[in-house]
């Protein structure tokens, strides 16, 4: 099973499972999570408390492994550098008291999607590959987020898998992977947001789609699922080596220069010495994050691009788990 194998695409991301125009799916402003304060919070609602989302690691130890998890994830072939480009094809789907519950069915006999959840006929499907569905119901700050989504004209709703989490209950490790991505690690809450970027700040690790058969075939480290954490494709370096683990969280280099990065890209950056980022997923590249900025976001540019371009994985050092 290959979950996610290219989960998003904005601050790095045309992914390699992308295909098909967007243009017709766009949310308007009021369903999308675009325009929101950015007050560290996520669109409203906390990220769940523990050492986890909103944790700096700025003083973290290195991780003695970390030198060489990232020599394997060059022999595997994920030695690149970040990229970082636009559009990006998801958004959050803001539920209200009012929405209607519904039933999720499953798209495979031996997966059982969580059901029921919030759901319009309007919502918003990714239209990559991965079909991605995010919703959060800001009333009691419930978050769902599914894989491979699919909306009939019947009113039929069905997933292969979902994530739901209560964000103001403390962060609870998932019991396995292969829930919305690959790791069972939440792509919504890892992503770099358009009012973040207007407010000067990210506050919250971010997450790194790492490239196929870079990093252990299915080993798991929290916050990832327990098991199953794998996108089907296995570790393509030497046996030797030892290959980093899914949800594995790094850190950039403190003494990796931006001072001359475009404000965007700095932004990031600072992001990604500060909270770090998490492997969630993989897919063709090596991949930060973001989300669209087309209602009125700073406009992610060539240069913020080519800034964040300048790193690749040996700029980077892998801490702890939480």
């Amino acid at each position: 099973m290959r979950l996610s194998s290219s989960v998003i695409v904005a601050a790095a991301l045309l992914l390699a499972a992308c295909s098909g125009s967007a243009a017709s799916l766009q949310p308007s402003v009021a369903e999308s999570a675009i325009g929101m304060s950015a007050s560290g919070d996520f669109l409203g609602c906390p990220y769940p408390s523990g050492n986890v989302y909103q944790y700096s690691i700025l003083n973290a130890p290195v991780d003695k492994r970390s030198s060489a998890y990232i020599k394997a994830m060059t022999d595997g072939g994920g030695g690149a550098a970040f990229m970082a480009t636009i559009p990006t094809y998801e958004y959050v789907n803001m539920a209200a008291a009012q929405t209607p519950l519904v039933a999720v069915h499953p798209l495979v006999y031996y997966i059982m999607p969580y059901s029921p959840i919030p759901w319009k006929s309007s919502f918003y499907i990714s239209p990559l590959g991965d079909a991605h569905s995010l919703v959060l119901q800001a009333q009691d700050c419930h978050y769902y987020e599914g894989y491979e989504t699919t909306y009939s004209a019947s009113g039929i709703l069905t997933m292969f898998n979902n994530t739901h989490i209560a964000l103001k209950r403390p962060f609870h490790r998932p019991r396995t992977g292969a829930l919305s991505t690959s790791t069972g690690i939440p792509l919504g809450l890892l992503a770099v947001r358009p009012e973040e970027l207007r407010a000067g700040a990210i506050s919250h690790a971010l997450g790194w789609n790492i490239v196929d058969g870079s990093v252990a075939t299915s080993a798991c480290v929290s916050p990832a699922g327990r098991v199953a954490c794998s996108d089907g494709i296995a570790y393509a370096g030497p046996p030797s080596d030892t290959p980093m683990p899914w949800g594995s969280h790094a850190r950039l280099n403190a003494s990796f220069d931006i001072s001359g990065f475009s404000p965007e890209a700095k932004i990031v950056a600072t992001a990604m010495k500060t909270y770090g980022m998490y492997v969630y997923d993989a897919g063709c590249c090596n991949e930060i994050l973001l989300t669209n900025d087309e209602y009125g976001a700073p406009t992610w540019t060539s240069k913020d691009a080519a800034d964040l371009e300048t790193i690749t994985p040996n700029n980077l050092e892998i801490v702890p788990p939480p």
